[in-house]
């Protein structure tokens, strides 16, 4: 008896890919056919005719070989015979698409299409074709892929798996196409649904309470609290300023690393309940000077200042201390790599509550954009590159990979490196802002329209 030969592809998408094998048993009647030959002479009363000789057919005529176009093959072929052996190789192929309908937001969707050949002979000069259409929830650029499968032997069949990362929730619609020679033999399509993942909801400020530390640093006691209330230390000796946060938000674009708590949590990684003043104030007391925002007009300008080195310290479920820096946390959508520029000490601005009032507000505590990777003029710490505010156009996203669960308290330590000498301010540009008068943030109405950042 002979066994069935075991084909295996295997094709990749976003994501691993692995080969898969299927068998099936060998077709029965091939093992038997002679008895049955045998058994049908006695029952039906016949001999089996004496073997022909073997005629060689004649050849054709000029006339008829000048009637096939050269160099065409079953390809081409038409008529009655071509119908009769594609309906003969659709009886003899099937093709079905094997995996889950329902997953979710973050899976890595896999599924497997196979093709077996149910004919007594090998069939030759077979592929596969996939298509998916990832819905308009989600793209992904390897939707499509043809692969050859060789020949496939009787009895045999061959399974090719594809795995994709659903990043979006959405549906999916699978198509899968068995050629022969560019003819079309069998099709079959099947739809997954990508379901989405409840984020759990960050807490408002006035259901969290605000962190009280102490934070996660090796001298916590040797630290200067810099206000009784809010969880923000000073580090003399190491000329930094330390802060206390927690993760909002771990999958989403980015125009924020860090946002004042209840401003900007919906494109931030971490929410703290320090004003953006505070942080100011304290970087002003450990030595740094701020440099200036980003200008756009009536020129594009990037924004300036001293750089400062964030590091992120947090506990992990097992509750082993982990650090990183803060760029690990922050990936480029155009490379995938993490963020590879410093953030700088802008200094935001003071405004004018409204036109011709003496009073004036620090415009980081109205709008809560503390430490950015899109360019705000109101950015504490901005990025010294053009980075837009536009959605189809944000450079940067969360590195979900990296981030610990939402809710996990994390010590920021800022450290200013030693400012480089700046060249003297052209004349009727704008010098540095104006840091705040005191370390408290002021009570403030939101900020005029006039105040807003351009377009």
């Amino acid at each position: 008896m002979r066994f069935a030969k075991l084909v295996s592809c295997r094709t990749r998408g976003r994501g691993l890919g692995n080969g898969g094998v299927l068998a099936c048993p060998p077709p029965a009647w091939r093992c038997a056919a002679g008895w049955w030959l045998v058994l049908g002479v006695f029952v039906c009363g016949c001999r089996p005719s004496p073997p022909t000789e073997a005629v060689s057919p004649a050849p054709a005529s000029p006339a008829a070989a000048e009637e096939k176009p050269a160099g065409t093959g079953d390809e081409t072929r038409t008529g009655p015979a071509a119908e009769v052996e594609i309906a003969h190789l659709q009886e003899a192929l099937s093709l079905s698409i094997l995996g889950n309908t329902e997953w979710k937001q973050g899976d890595t969707v896999a599924f497997r299409m196979v093709v077996e050949n149910k004919d007594a002979a090998a069939i030759s000069d077979l592929e596969l074709r996939c298509e998916i259409q990832f819905g308009l929830m989600d793209t992904i650029g390897e939707g499509r892929s043809r692969i050859p499968l060789g020949p496939l032997p009787p009895g045999g069949l061959r399974s090719c798996e594809s795995e994709y990362w659903a990043t979006k929730p959405g549906i999916w619609y699978v198509k899968a196409a068995l050629y022969r020679q560019e003819t079309l033999i069998e099709a079959a399509s099947r739809t997954f649904y990508i379901r989405e993942v409840e984020q759990p909801r960050e807490p408002s400020p006035a259901e969290a309470p605000i962190e009280q530390g102490p934070p996660l640093v090796d001298n916590a006691p040797a630290l200067t609290r810099l206000n009784p209330e809010r969880p923000i230390w000073l580090d003399a000796e190491r000329r930094s300023v330390i802060l206390i946060g927690r993760v909002c938000q771990r999958q989403c674009t980015l125009e924020l690393f860090a946002c004042a708590r209840n401003s900007k949590e919906h494109e931030s990684i971490l929410s703290i309940a320090v004003p953006p003043s505070l942080v100011h104030a304290g970087l002003l007391a450990v030595g740094a000077e701020p440099g200036r925002p980003v200008q756009f007009y009536p020129e594009y300008i990037p924004a300036q200042g001293p750089e400062v080195d964030i590091r992120l310290i947090w506990r992990d479920e097992q509750g082993n201390l982990q650090e990183s820096p803060a760029q690990e946390w922050v990936r480029n959508v155009q490379t995938g790599r993490p963020l590879e520029y410093s953030w700088i000490f802008t200094g935001s601005q003071m405004l004018k509550e409204e036109e011709g009032s003496d009073k004036e507000y620090y415009y980081a505590d109205a709008t809560g954009e503390l430490i950015c990777v899109s360019n705000f003029p109101s950015a504490v710490l901005d990025l010294p590159i053009r980075s837009s505010d536009s959605n189809e156009a944000l450079l940067f996203e969360a590195f979900t990979e990296r981030i610990p669960p939402l809710g996990t308290e994390v010590t920021l330590i800022l450290t200013p490196k030693p400012a480089a000498t700046e060249p003297a301010a052209e004349s009727g540009e704008k010098g540095p802002a104006e840091p705040p008068a005191s370390p408290e943030p002021p009570a403030s109405p939101e900020p005029s329209a006039s105040a807003e950042p351009p377009g």
